[in-house]
């Protein structure tokens, strides 16, 4: 009886380990090799102190029997020491010495079973052990939270380390939670280490990729040298260029070409004053000069103030740096932070940016300048305040930039770009409507788009596309820049997930023996697509679908058609 329980909780355990292993991660296959886990303790548990600590025989009587006329014996039962219970007790004739037992008669048996009946009696210390380890058993079974494997197969099904981190930080809130996923929390330290190598092999396939086009990837290098350090947080910071001179002493040509951002109301004022000035002596007015005679000042829109433009670049530094990471590397082994807030921290690793906005030039299809437009409606309402309409003016600036990348207080990397803005990104920021915000937040929101037309010319650059090259290029928002977003979001969507389809089966010193070299001779066909649809199309992939992103509120239809035929944001 006893070997057949033996063996079908043994068939039992088979069989639920071999179920648990076909879905390893699934809620319920986990909590069945749990507690096939638990259910092979406690029987082995169970069988030790059982089958060795209760006597084998129970003794009621002090009366002696001759076993066949030779051996002094004396009546007892011998009990089944796995479970003593009176159905399977044996009543038998045992020596003097207790060591041996004889047979007896059917009838002896009978009579004797009659006098002597078997009786429940008190374990001792072998049954208080054995409900001491029951009751363990059962407490660790039933204290374990009910919420563990679902956090668990949540952290495994993003495979991200934020979710990784939120289930460790769960895991080790208590010491009984923590006991119970011991298992668990080193699978999610192996698995953040796993995440890790992955991204480093992507880094070092694309990098092998540019570099086979003979094309210098700043970006990608820059990567490179923070990763090596062992840094993961990259603090960007943008500040205008120091100028000696008071604004009040700058000539006006030169407040336009690249000081025009250190006193924006300033700037506007003389601006304004200079060309209507120019225009009064000229018989009849070029046509910008009319329309600029028609802006009246609430309809003037300059830049926000230094420091408030300095962390909408900051931000919109990060953001691109963020999502070009994202592609190249994945989500999760660095991270660019705006400076402004990481607070009074100094940051081991640091990304800074020195700018100055400039007006009045043009390189192939792209230019700066001061624009103006008419505003369609006779009266308008800025805030809470209604005025009259007119033509409005605006500033459509490029950005120069000097830049590097300080590793630890050492310069690791520095260069020097030039960037324009793209028109027609430019223009759909424009303020048309009749009901507008305050004009400061008109103001910031213009500033903003034109910012990141200008930040996503000089990402381009840092990946090694020439400033040529962008300059005569424009992004027309149509159908079909919306389906050929679509089309390179879905081509580098199936090459991530091909990626990490092939890398997450790998083991963790599998994934350290191998290279980014042998990833891309691997997948160099659909690599190299990509990149050539990167560099034909300028990155205008991250570049649409994040101007869409701010042009929600100012152009709902054009954003929402768009993003209609595009199905949402690279994810």
């Amino acid at each position: 009886m006893i070997k057949l329980i033996i063996l079908g909780c043994f068939v039992a355990w088979m069989f639920i380990r071999k179920l648990s292993k076909s879905k390893p991660d699934s809620i319920w296959r986990l909590k069945l090799r749990r507690l096939a886990r638990y259910l092979m303790i406690g029987a082995a548990s169970w069988f030790v102190v059982i089958a060795f600590g209760s006597v084998k025989y129970q003794i009621y009587t002090d009366k002696t029997f001759t076993y066949k006329s030779k051996v002094q014996t004396v009546f007892a039962w011998e009990e089944n020491r796995l479970l003593p219970i009176k159905a399977l007790a044996k009543p038998v004739l045992l020596s003097l010495d207790y060591q041996t037992s004889f047979p007896m008669s059917k009838a002896t048996e009978k009579s004797l079973s009659k006098q002597f009946p078997y009786a429940p009696r008190f374990q001792g210390v072998s049954k208080f052990l054995g409900t001491l380890l029951l009751l363990v058993w059962l407490t660790a079974y039933l204290s374990r939270h009910r919420h563990t494997d679902k956090r668990w197969q949540e952290a495994v099904s993003t495979d991200t380390k934020a979710g990784y981190r939120d289930f460790l930080t769960w895991a080790r809130s208590n010491p009984l939670r923590r006991a119970h996923c011991t298992g668990f929390i080193k699978k999610a330290d192996v698995a953040m280490q796993s995440i890790d190598q992955r991204g480093r092999l992507k880094l070092e396939m694309y990098r092998k990729g540019w570099a086979e086009r003979g094309l210098n990837a700043e970006f990608l290098d820059m990567l490179h040298k923070v990763i090596k350090t062992g840094h993961s947080q990259i603090s960007v910071k943008a500040t205008h260029m120091n100028c000696t001179k008071p604004v009040s002493d700058i000539d006006i040509n030169l407040l336009v070409g690249g000081w025009s951002g250190l006193d924006p109301q300033y700037f506007m004022q003389r601006y304004y004053a200079n060309r209507k000035a120019r225009a009064e002596q000229k018989a009849e007015p070029d046509a910008f000069e009319a329309q600029l005679l028609k802006t009246p000042e609430h309809l003037r829109f300059t830049y926000p103030e230094p420091q408030v433009a300095g962390r909408i670049i900051e931000k919109q530094l990060a953001s691109v740096l963020n999502q070009g990471k994202k592609r190249f590397l994945g989500d999760e082994l660095v991270q660019f932070t705006p400076h402004s807030d990481i607070g009074f921290k100094q940051p081991e690793v640091s990304l800074e940016f020195t700018y100055m906005q400039s007006l009045n030039e043009q390189n192939g299809k792209r230019s700066s300048g001061v624009w103006t437009g008419e505003l369609r409606h006779e009266t308008i309402t800025m805030g809470d305040t209604q005025y009259p309409g007119g033509n409005i003016l605006w500033l459509v600036f490029g950005l120069v930039f000097e830049w590097r990348l300080v590793i630890d207080g050492v310069e690791a990397a520095k260069g020097e770009y030039r960037c324009f803005p793209d028109a027609n990104i430019c223009n759909v920021s424009r303020p048309s409507k009749q009901k507008m915000p305050e004009k400061a937040e008109i103001e910031k929101n213009i500033f903003d788009v034109v910012a990141l037309s200008n930040i996503s010319s000089l990402f381009a650059q840092m990946m090694g596309i020439k400033e040529a090259q962008i300059n005569d290029h424009t992004i027309e928002f149509n159908n079909q820049t919306a389906f050929e977003v679509k089309r390179q979001t879905e081509t580098s969507n199936q090459l991530a997930q091909k990626l990490e389809d092939a890398l997450r089966g790998e083991a963790l010193d599998e994934l350290i023996k191998s290279s980014g070299e042998e990833l891309y001779k691997q997948n160099k066909e659909m690599v190299d697509a990509m990149i050539r649809d990167y560099i034909v199309n300028h990155g205008d992939t991250d570049t649409v679908l994040m101007i869409i992103d701010l042009l929600g509120d100012a152009a709902p239809e054009l954003a929402a058609g768009l993003l209609q035929i595009i199905g949402g944001s690279d994810e």
